[in-house]
């Protein structure tokens, strides 16, 4: 209200003398424009109150003129100025000439003034929602209209709800109805947001409701909910909606809920009961050829965790048969000996980070034989070509692709693999993973003739998503036909291919780049508490002589400073028993981040399934990411996620220090003599030192950075959707 407001509490004016004609004539209190009697001094500290909100948003843009100008918002000006200039003075003057006493208009002035206290905040900083402050403003006059002349103020909530009844919840605090309806349509308008809201109304019926929509996105929150101690707890079991029962029941009845829950779809439909699945999941085997059965049904409820518990089945067989590499292949395999072709297949593509390659060999080698005589694309319809893409791109990777096409017709080879490229950007959810294993691949085919069938395959799809101005399906298929086509032709310059995908060099790091400004390098290495890790260890250190490097060590990690040549300093956790390894890790890095030492080089030398602990601690300073091993999508996203400039060197298998040490010993003595790293030229000189069969087959396992076509295309594929604002 403006300030003319004051002037009737100390002049005896004509103003006055009009109010009392408006009431004697009997005007309505909500449509009169004036005031009819003075406004008191106790209550005038209130309206000035909200005068000073209204004066800071009129100036706000510079004038004190009565309009709000929000720049490039037009119709937020408007609803500013309609409902905090106008609306909000016409319920200060509506509220005035109401029959209530003192201190009832008094509280309802200093409700206005607290459902609009925050605009200004919000103006400064850039927050203004003037769709927010208009709902905020005209329920606020609803509400109060409706509680003058005593009408249910529930259905208005229901009719018109927006987020400004949260914003104005406080003014039903004496109404657990209405408390309780904002609440529900906040869990059904937001629910993500109400999720981190919980406490606030656990002992709604809103709650309950939160949990029935959470039921089916994540059946494994609401079970663990179930079992715990928790608040949560009393909510999940009180929620009657059909399904949270469901998985109450698993919680309450199943020998092993965790394992159960992945069998909610077959409980839910009533084709299962939990005395079968306490039978299924008793034993790891029978558990697990269950889940590949699981997987030929469409699990809309459980597929992620469905997922993760195939995944964590398989890897206990491949693990065990990783371990056993040096025992006769009688040994090796005995345990995948009563699995079928399907659960072989599995066993290898959930795996794909850590299988060795005589792991993938020798399982390949019995999914075939058992597989016969079906055909190849026969049995991957059979299993509705689940990661069909990622099986595709391993056979590539271990020599083995040609051997699985020649058990399919040959009419269909090219029907298979055209399925292999085609339309993966018709799931979005699963495209870049997708098009990272058929990038990799492209660097793995050796036959020109598939190669240039593929190619034409990427260009056909390429022109399909121009037609469609698919612009992420456009950026996929652009960058996998430019890879392609480097592979195809080899004899084209990285430079050029440097050029179209539009990314930082690919075939060397600047010795510069690897420098911080005290002029030296910092390097860090990963080892781990298990016998490989302590043989790896020991060799590592044999690669730097006393000549050129001296090494501290305390009794958790060493640090190697050259003393010859650029000054170099590599630190390196000690590899203590678990979980001492881990904890001399985040020694070691909490000594770094104190003292600001900052590796521009990360070496993992370890097995895959410690890979995870690595990469939590890789950042925006690594340039150059060794990787015993790195197997996928994932692991590569993260990395460059983290670092999206890293050059990342990886292996199909976990590394051997028969590589590793010969490749970091070559990396020093570079960086030592000043020179950049040239990868085309350390990788030929590399390859000179792998004189024997089973060295090549180890350094063949390598994979250098600027040949890491998974890498390359997700740098690239990152690049494309900045550009286009996809």
């Amino acid at each position: 209200m403006k300030r003319y407001l004051l002037l009737f509490v100390v002049l005896a004016t004509p103003i006055f003398g009009f109010s009392q004609k408006e009431k004697k004539e009997k005007k309505d209190p909500y449509t009169s424009t004036e005031l009819w009697e003075p406004v008191p001094i106790r209550r005038a500290l209130a309206h000035d109150k909200i005068d000073k909100i209204q004066k800071l948003v009129d100036q706000f843009d510079g004038k004190l003129d009565g309009q709000i100008i929000l720049k490039g918002d037009s119709l937020g000006s408007i609803l500013l100025q309609e409902s905090i200039l106008k609306k909000v003075d016409q319920i200060e003057i509506v509220l005035e000439n109401l029959p209530l006493d003192h201190f009832a208009k008094l509280k309802h002035l200093e409700d206005l003034e607290k459902c609009i206290r925050d605009i200004n905040f919000d103006l400064q900083n850039n927050k203004i929602d003037p769709q927010l402050y208009s709902d905020i403003v005209f329920n606020y006059y609803n509400l109060f209209r409706r509680a003058q002349e005593a009408e249910p103020i529930t259905g208005l909530i229901d009719s018109n709800f927006s987020r400004s009844f949260d914003v104005i919840k406080f003014l039903f605090k004496d109404s657990t109805e209405a408390i309780a309806t904002i609440y529900k349509h906040l869990v059904k308008n937001n629910p993500d947001e109400m999720f981190k809201r919980f406490r606030e109304f656990s002992q709604m019926p809103a709650a309950e409701d939160l949990f029935a929509y959470y039921a089916p996105k994540k059946p494994g929150l609401i079970l663990t909910y179930a079992t715990s101690t928790s608040t949560e707890r009393g909510v999940v079991r009180r929620c009657k909606d059909p399904l949270v029962k469901k998985i109450v029941e698993i919680a309450d009845k199943a020998n092993t809920p965790l394992k159960a829950i992945v069998y909610l779809d077959d409980l839910f439909a009533g084709t299962m009961s939990i005395a079968q699945i306490n039978q299924i999941t008793s034993t790891p085997e029978s558990y697990y050829k269950s889940l590949v059965k699981q997987r030929m049904k469409s699990n809309t409820l459980t597929k992620k965790l469905l997922d993760r518990e195939s995944k964590l089945l398989a890897l206990e067989y491949v693990r065990t048969m990783n371990e056993l590499h040096d025992s006769p292949d009688p040994i090796r395999f005995k345990c995948i000996e009563t699995l079928s072709p399907d659960e072989m297949y599995f066993l290898m593509v959930l795996c794909s980070d850590e299988i060795y390659t005589s792991t993938f060999v020798g399982t390949f080698n019995r999914m075939l034989l058992k597989m016969a005589p079906t055909q190849g694309d026969a049995f991957l319809q059979q299993i509705n070509m689940d990661k069909f893409r990622t099986f595709i791109r391993m056979c590539a990777g271990y020599n083995k692709l040609d051997e699985f096409l020649a058990t399919v017709n040959e009419a269909n080879r090219n029907v298979l693999m055209a399925k292999f490229v085609n339309h993966i950007d018709q799931n979005t959810e699963t495209d870049l993973e997708d098009a990272v294993d058929v990038a990799d691949s492209f660097g793995s085919i050796n036959d020109p003739v598939l190669l240039a069938y593929l190619r034409g395959q990427v260009l056909e799809n390429y022109e399909r998503t121009y037609q469609a101005d698919n612009r992420r399906g456009l950026a996929i298929y652009f960058l996998l036909h430019t890879l392609c086509t480097t592979v195809l032709y080899p004899n084209e310059s990285t430079e050029e291919l440097q050029s179209q995908l539009k990314i930082p060099p690919i075939t060397y790091v600047p010795n510069s780049r690897l420098t911080n400004a005290e002029g030296n390098i910092i390097e860090q290495v990963f080892f781990y508490g298990d016998e490989d890790g302590k043989m790896s260890f020991a060799s590592f250190q044999n690669i730097f002589n006393s000549e050129e490097w001296k090494i501290e060590k305390n009794d958790k990690w060493i640090v190697l400073q050259s003393i010859k040549g650029r000054p170099i300093t590599i630190y390196a956790n000690l590899p203590l028993a678990e979980p001492l390894d881990e904890e001399a890790q985040k020694a070691l890095g909490a000594y770094m981040e104190k003292n600001n030492i900052e590796p521009s080089i990360i070496v993992h030398r370890g097995h895959s399934y410690h890979l995870p602990t690595t990469m939590s601690h890789i950042s925006a300073g690594n340039k150059i990411v060794i990787l015993g091993s790195c197997g996928g999508y994932h692991n590569l996203s993260t990395i460059l996620q983290q670092s999206e400039d890293a050059h990342i060197i990886s292996s199909k298998q976990t590394g051997s220090m028969h590589v590793n040490d010969p490749l970091l010993k070559d990396i020093q003595q570079l960086l030592l003599n000043g020179k950049d790293i040239n990868w085309i030229d350390l990788w030929a000189n590399l390859n000179l030192k792998m004189n024997n069969p089973k060295l090549q087959d180890l350094f063949n396992d390598y994979i250098p950075p600027h040949k890491n076509m998974g890498a390359l295309f997700l740098k690239a594929f990152k690049i494309q959707m900045a550009e286009t604002g996809t």
